[in-house]
């Protein structure tokens, strides 16, 4: 089992690794839990990159992020397809113990390049092309170093399984222009299994199946270019979330987590594990913030002191 590097300690962003055991269920109509207040020294400048999963329509020309708006613009909740927050959202705003300001460039239908996947405007390239024209060289508006910056990646890869590979290079490459930059504190969060969507559900079991299977080769060799990254680097920091295990979880079990089944939707996000037909609801994602917290304090936090103290002192 990895141990949290210690920048997730100090960072006010608290992330799981990819152990993920069976929750307890919880009413998630519950306030989330707020934020602790600490407000005057030292964010997380937390920059993130991705799909209609993560989009907030955060504009870099507009309101920029700040300790009263820690999103920027627009607000929080709005702009997403959940319904409400997505999980940069709570972990920007609620699930995270100190002060983060979210620079969100997630765009709804990316790819990673449009130039290998066409798809619609705003495809990953694009948005680490408007990270650098806007914020890599640390404006005021984000003044960022290496250590107090996290650059977080949540895409659900379009593609065949036989083009991954092409997909994953290109995203490397990416990354490293990032690493370039400046950036040491890297985020992935790997596909979930949406091919368990109603919206692949309505197609067949064929259709089910073949999504299926590329989604875990894209999962493969996304695990794999993060290793080969953080060792190729040697001065990174890297955290692989495996989003795909977690919400296998709240499909193959929906009651334990306070959804009626695995396949209702319900556009008030709240009701159902999913809002539409292929997008969780808000719920759904305040679970995953919310696990974020307390898996990670009342776990990982006193696993990894217990081990420092007796590795050190005994």
């Amino acid at each position: 089992m990895k141990l949290p590097p210690s920048w997730l300690l100090a960072s006010g962003i608290t992330f799981t690794m990819t152990a993920i055991p069976t929750a307890t269920a919880r009413p998630w109509t519950q306030v989330p839990r707020p934020r602790a207040e600490n407000t005057t020294t030292n964010p997380t400048y937390f920059f993130t990159f991705g799909d209609s999963y993560s989009q907030t329509g955060f504009s870099a020309s507009s309101t920029q992020p700040s300790a009263s708006s820690p999103m920027g613009n627009p607000d929080l909740g709005t702009g997403t397809t959940t319904n409400g927050p997505n999980w940069i959202g709570y972990l920007t705003t609620t699930e995270n113990a100190s002060l983060v300001l979210n620079y969100n460039f997630a765009a709804g239908g990316a790819t990673i390049d449009n130039a290998l996947v066409p798809a619609y405007p705003g495809d990953l390239a694009s948005q680490f092309r408007l990270f650098e024209d806007v914020y890599a060289e640390k404006p005021e508006t984000a003044p960022w170093d290496a250590k107090d910056a996290v650059f977080g990646y949540y895409l659900r890869g379009w593609g065949v399984a036989t083009y991954t590979l092409k997909l994953i290079s290109r995203l490397e490459s990416l990354v490293e222009e990032v690493y370039k930059n400046g950036g040491r504190k890297f985020l992935f969060l790997n596909v979930p299994p949406t091919s368990r969507s109603p919206f692949f559900l309505d197609q067949g079991e064929e259709v089910v199946k073949q999504h299926a299977e590329y989604l875990a080769v894209f999962n493969r060799n996304l695990e794999e270019m993060v290793e080969k990254f953080n060792k190729e680097k040697g001065d990174v920091t890297t955290v692989l979330y495996d989003s795909w295990s977690f919400m296998t979880k709240i499909l193959d079990d929906p009651t334990a987590y306070g959804f009626p089944n695995a396949t209702c939707i319900d556009d008030d996000g709240t009701s159902c594990i999913w809002w539409n037909n292929y997008h969780p609801g808000m719920n759904t994602i305040l679970f995953v913030g919310y696990y974020y917290y307390y898996y990670y304090y009342y776990y990982y936090y006193y696993y990894y002191y217990y081990y420092y103290y007796y590795y050190y002192y005994v």
